[in-house]
């Protein structure tokens, strides 16, 4: 009989134990490994819990996001003028635009955690935790490889400019990122567009800001 934190602790310390051969390092609730291009992470999703034919069920599953390098500089120059301190690489967060889109449904459904109904007090189901514990490994190996595969360099910027529909946060990230590429007709016809978006939510303030930023950079390249 196992309670359901016991359970959770259980899988956690073989997602981190998996995560090992892969570079990452952490523990609970995230794992991260520091490429040249950022830092890529693999965690866990907050736990829910909810009740289904007076079962109690816990869900919760894995969650990768990765932080290009060039977009943790832009924060920490931004958090500079406000005055807030430098964050560093290892815990870098965002730009959260892409994290586990391209993985399979089978791969990115919550774990379901049902209670034992004959067991007295609360105690999951020991076939529920056996079905994680067999699908773990397959499930680790894809949210690593796919963190990884993000932080290469201009994957994540690559997988942007792709995007067919474009808002005001990715063309802040295009921005950002295509200004370590330097100035050209690229990284003006992004400003460009970004500067419409910023118009047509009257955020102009924010626009020079971000237009400046990446416009100094692209300079020094």
């Amino acid at each position: 009989m196992v309670s359901p934190d016991s359970a959770l602790r259980r899988v956690l310390r073989e997602t981190g134990k998996l995560l090992q051969p892969y570079g990452f390092h952490g523990s609970d609730p995230v794992w991260v490994r520091i490429e040249p291009g950022g830092v890529a992470s693999v965690g866990r999703t907050r736990l829910t819990r909810t009740w289904t034919g007076g079962q109690q069920v816990l869900a919760f599953g894995l969650e990768l996001n990765a932080t290009p390098t060039a977009w943790w500089e832009f924060c920490n120059w931004r958090d500079a003028r406000l005055g807030l301190p430098p964050t560093p690489l290892e815990k870098a967060a965002g730009p959260d635009l892409i994290t586990s889109h391209r993985l399979p449904d089978e791969l990115t459904a919550l774990w379901s955690v049902r209670l034992d109904p004959e067991q007295p007090g609360q105690h999951v189901l020991q076939a529920d935790i056996d079905a994680i514990r067999t699908e773990l490994p397959r499930r680790v190996h894809a949210y690593a490889r796919r963190a990884l595969q993000l932080v290469e360099p201009d994957r994540y910027l690559d997988e942007l400019l792709d995007r067919p529909d474009k808002g005001i946060g990715e063309w802040e990230v295009i921005v950002v990122l295509l200004a370590d590429r330097g100035s050209g007709p690229q990284l003006d016809d992004a400003i460009r567009r970004l500067r419409v978006c910023l118009s047509e939510h009257d955020a102009a303030a924010y626009e020079e800001n971000v237009i400046a930023y990446a416009q100094t950079r692209a300079a020094l390249v």
